[in-house]
Parts: C-alpha cells; sequence; structure tokens
C-alpha cells in the first residue's frame, strides 16, 4: 500500500487495513490455482458500450447478458497484466464499433497491453475496415479459412428529405448562425450547401488519414502500401496471406496448436482466477460521471427499445438530472477529482447552460477533467468548458460551436389531408413558435438577434475557458465540425488520448495515487415493473422518438451538431 493516502481518521486506517488483508487472501488463493491460464480469450461483440450497462437478474433474462464494455476490458486488461501466468489474450472479433473514437479506444486497450508484456492475437472469420483496424493494433492477426480481408475505405452518406417534405405539405423553417450550422439542412435542403460539403470532406480527409496512419503504424509498413491494400480490397484468405496482410489461417479448433497451449481460457472462466488489483475503495477515488446523448430540458431518460434513429431515438442528458449528479458530487468529499465523459451531439441551448453553469461550480473546489469520446460537439462542447483539462480521440467529433433554430411548419399537410385550420391569437408574435405558419419577417429578425445573442454567450463562454480571443473561437466556430486531431491543432482540446489517460490526469491534479479507484457515478433508473411495462408496450417507443422531434423542432434554440461519421468499411 501506498503512504501517500493513508488518511487520519483511525477508522477509515482500520476499514483499509481489512480491505487490505482480504485483497490478499484472495490473491493468494487464486495463486495457488495450478490450472493453465496461458491465453485468456474475449469474445467481442459488434457492439460494445463504453460504459458497463447494469441490468438486473429478469431483465438479463430477457434482453440476454449485457455485452463487455470498453471501460471493462481496460480493467481485465489491467488484471491481465498485473498476473505473471497469462501469457496473453485472444480476442474474436464478432465485429466491431462504427465510430473511430471507440475503434481508437480498443486499440489503445490493446497497446497498453502489449507494453506490459502480454501478447495480443486477433482472430476473424473476416475483416472488414474497423476490425482490420483495431486487429492491426495487435501481435498477430489470423483468420477463419475461406474468410476474407474487406477493407474498403470509408463511405458517409447524407439523405436530403426536402423533396419528400414537400410532397406531403411540410417544410422546416431555419434560422442558423452561418451555413456551417447545418443540422437541419436534411430538412430544409435537397443537397448539401457548399460549407457543409467541404466540411465533410475534411473530417472524412481527418478520418481517414488517422485509420490509414494506425494500420500503417500496428504492421509495420509504409502508409502507401495501406492505401494499395484498400484500393485493391477485398482479398480472399490465401491473397490476404500472400500479400502479409494477414499472419495466418486458421479455424478455431486449430488455434490451440497454432499458440502452443493445451487450452485457450474464456474470460468468464478466467475472472475467477487471475488476480485482483488493490484498490483502496475507502478513501478519495476520482468519479466518472458519463454523459450520453441528446441534451435536453428536464429529466435524463434511456430509450425503451434500443434502436437507433439517430438525435431522437438514443439516450437523452436532462439538465435537472444531470445537474442534481453534479451537486451531488459537491458534496462528496471522497470525490476528489471528477472526470466528465461526453458523448453527446449537443441539443437545448438552455439545458446546455444550466449544466455547464453547475460544471462551474464544482470545478471550484476539485479538477474537472473532460473526456470526449464518439461526439463532443455543439452543446456536447459547451458543456465541456468549465473542465480544467479536456482529452479527445484522435477521431472524436467535437467542434460546432454555433446555435440553430428550426421548426416544422405543418399547415400544408393539414390541407393534404383536407383538415381546416382556424388560427385564434392575440398578440402579434403568440404564433413565433407555431407550426402553423413560417416566421414573419420581422419574426425572423427577433430569432436572428436570439441566435446571434447566444452564438455570442458560447464564443465568450470558449475563449474564456481556452484562454483564446473571441475571434479566433470565431474563425473556427460558427457551426464548424472538427476531428479531435484537428480539434487540438485549432487549440480546442489539450491532449489527445482516452477514458484511460482522463483518469490519469484527473488522479495527477489531484494528486491521488494510483490506489485510488475510478468509481462510474450511477443515477437513478426506473423501477423494474416500469421498464418491464415500457419492454412490452409498442406505443413507448413512439412516444419516445416524438418527444426526441419535439426537443429539436417544438420552439427551442439549438447546439446541436449536424451529422455524425461512422466506419462502414
Amino acid at each position: 500500500m501506498s503512504k501517500e493516502n493513508q488518511a487520519n481518521d483511525p477508522m477509515e486506517e482500520v476499514g483499509r487495513m481489512v480491505q487490505w488483508g482480504i485483497h490478499s487472501l484472495i490473491n493468494w488463493q487464486r495463486s495457488q490455482n495450478t490450472a493453465p491460464i496461458d491465453y485468456i480469450q474475449f469474445n467481442l461483440p459488434p457492439e460494445m458500450p463504453t460504459m458497463p450497462i447494469n441490468r438486473n437478474p429478469i431483465l438479463e433474462r430477457i434482453q440476454g447478458k449485457a455485452p463487455i464494455s470498453l471501460m471493462e476490458l481496460e480493467k481485465a486488461f489491467e488484471r491481465i497484466a498485473l498476473d505473471k501466468r497469462p501469457k496473453g489474450v485472444l480476442l474474436y472479433l464478432q465485429g466491431a464499433p462504427g465510430a473511430l473514437a471507440e475503434l481508437q479506444m480498443l486499440r489503445d486497450s490493446i497497446k497498453r497491453l502489449r507494453e506490459r508484456g502480454k501478447r495480443v492475437i486477433c482472430y476473424a472469420k473476416s475483416y472488414d475496415l474497423r476490425t482490420y483496424y483495431v486487429a492491426s493494433a495487435a501481435d498477430e492477426i489470423l483468420l477463419q479459412p475461406g474468410g476474407d480481408v474487406s477493407t474498403l475505405g470509408l463511405v458517409q452518406q447524407q439523405v436530403f428529405l426536402k423533396n419528400a417534405l414537400d410532397s406531403i405539405g411540410m417544410e422546416v423553417d431555419v434560422v442558423a448562425i452561418t451555413p456551417y450550422k447545418s443540422a437541419a439542412d436534411q430538412f430544409s435542403r435537397t443537397e448539401p450547401s457548399e460549407e457543409s460539403r467541404a466540411m465533410t470532406n475534411w473530417l472524412l480527409d481527418s478520418s481517414y488519414s488517422q485509420v490509414v496512419a494506425g494500420i500503417a503504424e500496428g504492421r509495420g509498413i509504409s502508409e502507401a502500401a495501406v492505401h494499395e491494400m484498400i484500393d485493391n480490397a477485398p482479398y480472399i484468405d490465401l491473397m490476404a496471406l500472400e500479400n502479409g496482410y494477414i499472419d495466418g489461417i486458421s479455424n478455431e479448433e486449430g488455434l490451440q496448436a497454432h499458440l502452443g497451449v493445451k487450452e485457450i481460457v474464456l474470460w468468464d472462466k478466467a475472472d475467477g482466477m487471475l488476480l485482483t488489483k488493490w484498490l483502496n475503495v475507502a478513501g478519495k477515488y476520482v468519479a466518472v460521471l458519463h454523459l450520453q446523448g441528446t441534451i435536453v430540458d428536464g429529466e435524463s431518460l434511456d430509450p425503451p427499445v434500443d434502436v437507433p434513429l439517430p438525435l431522437v431515438g438514443g439516450p437523452r442528458i436532462g439538465d435537472v438530472t444531470t445537474v442534481q449528479q453534479i451537486r451531488n458530487l459537491m458534496k462528496d468529499d471522497r470525490a476528489a477529482a471528477v472526470v466528465i465523459a461526453i458523448d453527446s451531439p449537443g441539443g437545448s441551448a438552455t439545458a446546455s447552460e444550466a449544466i455547464s453553469s453547475a460544471l462551474d461550480e464544482l470545478a471550484k473546489d476539485r479538477p474537472v477533467v473532460v473526456y470526449m469520446h464518439n461526439v463532443a460537439a455543439s452543446g456536447g462542447y459547451y458543456i465541456a468548458t468549465p473542465a480544467d483539462y479536456i482529452i479527445a480521440q484522435p477521431g472524436t467529433i467535437t467542434g460546432s460551436i454555433g446555435v440553430i433554430f428550426a421548426k416544422f411548419i405543418t399547415s400544408g399537410t393539414l390541407k393534404k389531408l383536407r383538415f381546416n385550420e382556424e388560427i385564434y391569437k392575440r398578440g402579434d408574435n403568440a404564433d413565433i413558435m407555431a407550426s402553423s405558419t413560417p416566421f414573419t419577417e420581422e419574426q425572423r429578425e427577433k430569432m436572428r438577434n436570439s441566435v446571434e445573442r447566444i452564438y455570442e454567450q458560447f464564443l465568450g463562454r470558449v475563449a474564456d475557458a481556452r484562454k483564446m480571443k473571441t475571434a479566433s473561437i470565431d474563425a473556427i466556430g460558427g457551426g464548424r465540425v472538427w476531428t479531435g486531431q484537428q480539434a487540438k491543432e485549432n487549440g480546442l482540446v489539450d491532449e489527445l488520448g482516452g477514458l484511460y489517460e482522463a483518469i490519469e490526469k484527473a488522479r495527477e491534479l489531484a494528486k491521488l495515487s494510483d490506489e485510488a479507484p475510478a468509481m462510474l457515478v450511477s443515477r437513478k433508473t426506473k423501477p423494474m415493473p416500469a421498464q418491464l411495462a415500457e419492454q412490452a408496450n409498442p406505443a413507448a417507443a413512439l412516444n419516445y422518438w416524438r418527444g426526441g422531434l419535439n426537443n429539436l423542432f417544438g420552439g427551442r434554440t439549438l447546439m446541436l451538431m449536424p451529422f455524425d461519421i461512422k466506419i462502414n468499411g
């Protein structure tokens, strides 16, 4: 045990000693187990959540066991590195996440395990660009006989719905700070603006160059050779082996012989055999607050059905829930530092301000470090501004510093349906947020003034946080979206890295030792009967999606990113 964090409280010291005794006894018992654990196999699913998913036994029986998260995999690798018995791990890639930042977080975990002296072998029935990018960080890439390597490159598709909406008499009225703030373009345009087209291309260029550089580094080949590999894909198994893109061909039954071991132990079994890492859970800790989803006014919510509808179907970060979580952390003296893990395209401007104000207060008496995961853009960037330090993956999508207002106009749809609408109002601007009519010129000017005022506030907050001039932020703002790598060059983040680095930085700023654990902040969920009722109610998902549309186009000023980038190759 380190003496750095020994407490003056005698009872706390007694608790620490009891924990240490139990920890030592468990590790001694496990060290006496003579069963071989040369290689440990992880079956990695196509989608891996960033943070652990807790499912009660009933929901687990209905939905199945929650997939291992990226954070849990990192902790498992740490334990494997501390134990002298395993030679390494076998990663059975059944797919890979679609977001570049998630792939980079997984690659980082693989590289750390290798640096600690363990071998990493990747195996798959076939490889696309995502799985191959991950596997290129390993010592060996193995392929099933008859499999293929289909590293086909990156594709970004944008669909514009204006003509479709016109056909049903619907339109979207938009006030955006600049053409780069293009979150509503898919509803209000038939094609991208020149600004949006340029932005999409620079994001794809950055993402593609990161993938190419990562594969080149991992496989020890030139970037030109990687370009050639991608441009001439796909490859059948023998061709991939001949070109050096894989290191071996084997079926599952032959993996033991290939690795020279009698048994490969699955992680579920090895978990109870490996030594555990000592963490002082009775002392100070790093709190990890995970904020995932669209930012909304009100309570945080998870969708009743996991259907990936962009912006309207995913989880929601409610300002009421989040501010209460932050206030609870303020009262917890043991939470010596806080990591805010952000995965959000933004949303409500007022909710973003409420969350940021609460984080401002939290940052007054303890270090706050932000980790930007897949996306931390617009309002997602806004809530990062109170941080002492910001870390992002090179492939994180961030920036989008700007403001937009949009509302659906449905009067034409009602006419097509033979509905006769009659509007009564008192006050010249009583209908400014209504879906019955577009903005008048006077109303549009008022909305423009509102958007510009909030944008001015956004610029000032970012300029103060980054210690830059407002004009400099405006030059990279105005709704422009950047990858994490580009954001680092533009001064919007401090370091490129992952959640691991963010936790280490938080420990450093709070002067905590490695014994200080990182603990995930949980929020109160609905009672189990309510969860089960939602699962069984088909209308629950429709109501949730309708609420998402209302959050986006129901008369709110938004800090919202225009689109997301997934690796589909």
